[in-house]
């Protein structure tokens, strides 16, 4: 996997010459201009601009937040089902 974390079957399957890996290694603020295509994750993308976390990494592991950050996302999911 090349410390990808996926298999090469996995890393196999690329969008817009991206893979997942790719993808997860974007910032929200990167990857809001590369999904701006897909309403779904634009707005999800767009909602934690909003609150100050453009500069998260997509695959950033949930223990490396800080706590501002959890409450931050937190509001970002309560914010995407208003």
């Amino acid at each position: 996997c090349g410390g990808a974390r996926y298999s090469e079957e996995t890393l196999e399957i690329t969008y817009r010459g991206c893979t997942i890996a790719d993808v997860l290694a974007q910032t929200v603020d990167e990857a809001a201009d590369f999904l701006s295509d897909l309403p779904g994750a634009a707005r999800s993308l767009a909602t934690l601009r909003d609150v100050g976390l453009g500069y998260l990494r997509l695959g950033q592991p949930a223990t490396e937040l800080s706590g501002g950050e959890a409450q931050r996302i937190k509001l970002a999911t309560e914010l995407q089902r208003a």
